[in-house]
This record gives structure tokens, C-alpha cells and sequence, in this order.
């Protein structure tokens, strides 16, 4: 089986285009304490961009912030870097558990998306929160053209190996060993980034109903069940 992945050197310089879903996974985490000011939290961003969630976090002083990508990265110096293809396993971080891992538009691009959520929930303590962003194969534009046998808006590109909309992905995630809090969405048909007044509504409109959103948002929390855990793939 191929274990590197030759496809994503073009995601060397990423920057985040429309940091829209970005801010709604910050504003949740927040909301719902998971990362909190007034204690410190260890934070794992897998696929750093600029503009992603650590760089959103900059200010919050108490988070031990960490980031892991295919391509290398000149991360901040508060961001601990580790240059990983996840297809060929995880580091061990030197022992370090994450309060909060965020995968952001990865999903899609690992060969064995399952055992990808098994390796994270090794490395999660008990209660960790993950955050799953990727393209919805059932955007709402894409079930219009699909009958036209136009490829579908953000899910398809010759660097994804996998597809997902809601249900898809929610099942994975459960059968790796999470359950699910929450699932939101980036935006319907526009988001803030072009339109701003307008595209606002529409990214409310997401969170309503994800189902037909750009991209799925998906927290979940790692369950504990006694003899679950299996190993972790190194380097």
C-alpha cells in the first residue's frame, strides 16, 4: 500500500481562505469552556495554515499550542511544529495529550480516514474535543447540478480520497470511538467572504441546517469504554 502522499506539496503556503468556519469553531470552543482563559490547555492544530485555529487563538496565553503538517511550516514561536504525513502514522509528541485536536479540510486528503480517528483519539485525553471541518458532498448547489453530471463544489478535487456528508462521516466518527456534540456548518450557497451582510445570514443559515452546507463542522467528544483503545500508528 502507498504510504506518502505526493499530491499536497501545492498546500506548502496554505492560507485559509474564508476563515468563516474557522471562527465558529473558536467561538464554540469558548462557548462551551472547552478552552477557557483562566487554564491551560494543550491544543493540537493537524494540517496548520495561516489563518487557521491557532493563529485565531494568538492571544490566549494559557493554551500549549501545537501544529502538525505534510509540508514543513514557520510557525510562530509559541507553536511547537512537527512535520508529519499522517498516512504513515502519528509522533508521540513526547508524551503530550490534547484537550482539543482540530483537523481542518484533512480528513478528505488521508488515505485510511479510519484509523486517521483512531490515531487522534489515542492522543486525546479522557473528554477531549475533536473538530472535523471538511467539504459536504451534499452542498446545496451540488444537489442541483449532480443531475447535470457536474462534479460537485468543494468535495471533488484530484487531491481528496474521500467524500462525506453528514451522515457518512458522523457514523465514522462514532464507530472510532467519539460521540457527537455538535455539527454546524460553514454557509449556505454564499458565505461573508465575498458577500459580507448578506453571506452573514447565510452562514447562520449553515448552523440551522448543516445537511445542505458548504462545509460539515463536526465536534465530538472521546469516550472512554475500558479495553477500546488499540494502537496507534508510529512513524
Amino acid at each position: 500500500m502507498k504510504t506518502e502522499d505526493d499530491r499536497q506539496n501545492q498546500f506548502s503556503d496554505y492560507v485559509v481562505p474564508d476563515p468563516g468556519r474557522i471562527l465558529k469553531v473558536k467561538k464554540w470552543l469558548l462557548g462551551k469552556k472547552i478552552i477557557r482563559t483562566d487554564s491551560v490547555s494543550n491544543i493540537l492544530e493537524i494540517g496548520y495554515s495561516i489563518g487557521g485555529l491557532l493563529d485565531q487563538l494568538s492571544g490566549y496565553s494559557e493554551l500549549k499550542k501545537y501544529a502538525m503538517d505534510i509540508n514543513q511550516k514557520d510557525t510562530p514561536g509559541d507553536i511547537e511544529f512537527y512535520k508529519c504525513d499522517c498516512n504513515r502514522g502519528f509522533p508521540d509528541f513526547d508524551g503530550v495529550t490534547f484537550d482539543v485536536v482540530f483537523a481542518g479540510e484533512v480528513i478528505e486528503h488521508i488515505f485510511d480516514d479510519e484509523q486517521f480517528l483512531k490515531n487522534i483519539h489515542m492522543h486525546l485525553k479522557p473528554g477531549g474535543v475533536l473538530v472535523l471541518t471538511t467539504p459536504n458532498l451534499f452542498f446545496l448547489p451540488n444537489r442541483i447540478l449532480f443531475p447535470f453530471g457536474i462534479k460537485p463544489f468543494f468535495a471533488w478535487q484530484k487531491f481528496h480520497y474521500h467524500t462525506y456528508d453528514i451522515r457518512t462521516l458522523s457514523d465514522m466518527v462514532r464507530q472510532s470511538g467519539y460521540e457527537i456534540k455538535k455539527i454546524k456548518s460553514s454557509h449556505i450557497l454564499i458565505s461573508s467572504r465575498k458577500f459580507r451582510r448578506i453571506g452573514r445570514f447565510f452562514e447562520m443559515l449553515g448552523d440551522w441546517f448543516p445537511s445542505i452546507g458548504g462545509h460539515i463542522i463536526l465536534f465530538a467528544e472521546k469516550e472512554q469504554t475500558p479495553g477500546r483503545e488499540e494502537p496507534v500508528r508510529r512513524y
